[in-house]
């Protein structure tokens, strides 16, 4: 066969495994999720399918950009300024102490020389694990409406733009293409170029379709949108995620023609990429059986992060009255994603030129899968969690 023909055949086969396992995940109540995981992590060890890399990061990259607008587009002004608050500390204080302590945990367990690049590295692995990725949790936490899910779904829309630009900056300043001195304005470029950009590009788009509305061209509209506005924020210097953010927010707050139409489609199209793209990532994940010392310490590692996130909770919401069990919930969810496994192709890619990178591009799928497995007991004990 044709090579076209043998991606193609992979491709729909993917799609029509996906189907059957979401639904099985509906009746025995089981992560589709995890399912889907677990179906492309069986079908790598075969060894038979060769996609190229680029393809499966542009594709991820693709599904990232729509899961995002989907999941930002459905908060209201009211559920925003009620939950934001507590997502935007629990945000920022988890993110200050992974990037310590995980930073820390990754150098000693293991046993990186004390050098500046050595704990760049860690550095670097530390960002990449300090948020959640919206694909994972809005997938887990799809049938439940709690002010809890809420406050999760908007840190996972929140922390994402950090824990994709954050590791990329110490990547440039690691091969020195970065000043470490330029790192602030580095970071304000982006925020405010992203924002900018998807504000613009909303406010102009979505005021066009207030008044017009075409049944075949405006579900495309949508997505070309999307696409148009990452593209571009990334080119200009900007944060692709904060202007699709931006974007998604704008097209929930503006009256758009049979709004309603269009935000059923977006949730079929943006399920059809979720299916396919936890499945290819399932296939970058090996799980290396025979090395017992680095399964060891990525464990080791992972308790350590668990133990972050529970501080983390505790912190946040110290003045609340929020329960043991509902803190515990909290805790358990930190889902690792198409958001995580991105940065992770992009620093495949990068490989010749930082050899040093390979231990933390494997811990880096390691840590999806785990936190996956820990969101998926979690979610399916939510009844006791969540109760009161």
């Amino acid at each position: 066969m044709q090579p076209y023909l043998i991606d193609l055949t992979w491709f729909s086969l993917f799609l029509l495994i996906g189907i059957i396992l979401s639904i099985i995940s509906s009746k025995i109540k089981v992560s589709d999720v995890l399912l889907l995981l677990i179906a492309g992590i069986i079908i790598g060890q075969f060894k038979t399918i060769s996609l190229h890399p680029s393809f499966i990061t542009g594709f991820s990259i693709f599904a990232l950009i729509m899961i995002i607008f989907s999941s930002a587009s459905k908060f209201r002004p009211k559920e925003i300024s009620s939950v934001s608050p507590y997502a935007i500390k629990l945000s920022l204080v988890f993110f200050i102490l992974a990037v310590i302590f995980l930073t820390l945990g990754v150098h000693f367990i293991f046993e990186s020389p004390f050098t500046v690049k050595a704990f760049l590295i860690s550095g670097l692995f530390a960002s990449l694990m300090s948020g959640t990725s919206p694909d994972a949790v809005l997938s887990l936490l799809k049938d439940g409406k709690n002010k809890l899910i809420e406050i999760l779904e908007f840190e996972s829309i929140l922390n994402t733009p950090l824990m994709i630009l954050v590791p990329l900056v110490i990547l440039d300043i690691y091969k020195g293409t970065l000043v470490a001195q330029h790192l602030f304005t580095t970071l304000l470029q982006s925020v405010m170029t992203g924002v900018g950009t998807g504000i613009v590009i909303g406010l102009v788009v979505f005021r066009i379709m207030k008044e017009q509305y075409s049944h075949m061209l405006s579900p495309i509209i949508i997505i070309a949108s999307a696409l148009i506005t990452y593209t571009l924020a990334e080119q200009i210097g900007g944060s692709g995620i904060l202007a699709v953010t931006a974007l998604g927010i704008i097209y929930g707050l503006m009256a758009v023609k049979h709004k309603e139409t269009l935000q059923e489609f977006s949730e079929v199209f943006t399920n059809f990429l979720k299916i396919m793209v936890f499945i290819l990532l399932g296939l970058m994940i090996k799980i290396p059986f025979r090395n017992h010392d680095f399964l060891i310490k990525s464990g080791i590692l992972f308790l350590i992060y668990i133990l972050v996130r529970f501080v983390a909770v505790g912190l946040s919401f110290r003045n609340t009255k929020l329960g043991i069990r509902h803190k515990v919930f909290m805790g358990l969810n930190v889902s690792k994603g198409v958001a995580v496994a991105v940065v992770a192709f992009i620093l495949l890619a990068e490989l010749a030129n930082v050899p040093n990178l390979r231990p933390i591009i494997d811990l880096s799928f390691l840590f999806i899968l785990y936190s996956i497995v820990l969101a998926s007991i979690a979610e399916k004990f939510s009844f006791f969690f969540l109760k009161g």
